[in-house]
């Protein structure tokens, strides 16, 4: 019976879980020469399996190609005896679609590497460089963990809730593994999978927004170079996301308005993310910085441009590099203790979030706040709304008369 399997250049398979992976089957057929239902042919013997799917397979220029059958296992041996007769793609594709089964070309299966590159080269053309360093390290450990699996479309529930669970016996807190399941997940939408597969988001504890300390502020001014230290000055006085840091034209400032407009750039593909234009007051210190920048850059349209006239999209490397140079390094987190000793502590989207929570703190009002910041609700900006430290509090609590 296994060598008349082997004569026939169409075979029914069955796509069964053996050990919690799926694998491929040749049918097995009775004396009779008939399918037995529901077996397989494994080696000499014949194993049952509860619930099969069936599949046809056959040849294509060499490569083997598949028809999900959703009819049962008798309906599939009759196709597959039209399909010997004419086992051409086009046949292959009628048979499918009068089975209610679809056709599926071994060539068109999303590979998990294929979609990973693709997923990341898309962040990366959207200048969104953060995004695609975090999907990057997600993509290879999620990959690493499956290392038998190649395509999209073998992922399971359960491989995702086993990476959630490596990453906390590896010592991820719950909110990390929360933010790495929505990259991973961000990933596997694009690549196309079956979204009814993903678990939700695992639940964590509501954590206050992250800023830098006014000591941490200091130490990066005072060891940063002059383009680095434009670069942190804008991100923290003006509260620009990272893209609309890489595109700030020197046309976008009102110098005698004290004002910059945050707008799209159609030549580099460039939108804002809420796509509205906004005005943001520069301080009187970034403003003297900025005239005494544009004259040193002359013939340059772009505030933080390379030498090229491109927009940077290296400025959260070199603020990692920065902060490790300064010794800022936290020592504990993967970045860290990863070859590159990049700290994941600092990002320039925190730089963002401390103007925000500063703003605020010193009394600015939510409207005002939210129109700086380029927020769509009230809701997003009403997050930085964050008690004070205890030393900046402590003068305050002791001229309260109890």
């Amino acid at each position: 019976m296994a060598t008349a399997t082997k004569e026939r250049s169409v075979i029914v398979t069955l796509r069964v879980k053996v050990d919690g992976k799926w694998r491929r089957l040749p049918a097995a057929y009775g004396g009779n020469g008939r399918i037995r239902p529901g077996y397989a042919q494994v080696g000499d013997e014949q194993v049952e399996f509860a619930g099969p799917a069936y599949e046809l397979r056959l040849y294509e220029d060499r490569q083997a190609k598949y028809i999900p059958f959703k009819s049962g296992a008798t309906d599939a041996d009759a196709e597959r005896k039209k399909l010997e007769k004419s086992p051409s793609k086009t046949a292959a594709k009628n048979a499918a679609e009068s089975a209610g089964g679809t056709f599926v070309d071994k060539e068109d299966r999303q590979t998990l590497a294929r979609t990973a590159a693709a997923y990341i080269r898309d962040a990366q053309q959207r200048g969104a460089m953060e995004a695609a360093d975090q999907a990057r390290l997600v993509n290879e450990e999620f990959r690493k963990l499956l290392n038998r699996k190649t395509y999209v479309d073998e992922i399971t529930r359960d491989d995702i809730f086993k990476f959630h669970t490596a990453l906390r016996k590896r010592g991820c807190s719950d909110r990390t593994v929360a933010n790495k399941h929505q990259r991973l997940t961000s990933w596997l939408r694009f690549a196309g999978i079956d979204k009814t597969i993903l678990p939700p988001v695992p639940k964590y504890e509501e954590t206050l927004p992250t800023i830098y300390t006014s000591d941490e502020i200091t130490t990066l001014l005072a060891e940063a170079a002059p383009y680095m230290k434009m670069s942190i000055l804008l991100a923290l006085k003006c509260g620009l996301r990272d893209q609309e840091l890489m595109h700030l034209e020197f046309s976008d400032l009102n110098l005698a308005d004290k004002t910059l407009r945050v707008q799209g750039k159609p030549r580099w593909n460039f939108k804002v993310k809420t796509h509205e234009q906004r005005h943001v007051p520069i301080p009187n210190d970034v403003l003297d910085e900025l005239k005494a920048w544009k004259e040193k850059r002359t013939g340059q349209s772009l505030i933080l441009g390379t030498k090229n006239g491109n927009p940077n999209t290296k400025l959260l490397f070199a603020l990692k590099t920065l902060a490790r140079r300064a010794k800022m390094n936290c020592g504990r987190c993967e970045g860290c203790k990863a070859k590159r000793r990049e700290c994941e502590t600092f990002t320039l989207h925190k730089f963002r979030r401390s103007y925000i929570t500063t703003l605020l703190r010193n009394g600015i009002d939510l409207r005002t706040v939210q129109a700086y910041a380029g927020h769509k609700d009230i809701a997003s900006t009403m997050r930085y709304l964050r008690p004070a430290s205890a030393k900046e509090a402590q003068g305050k609590l002791n001229s309260v008369v109890w």
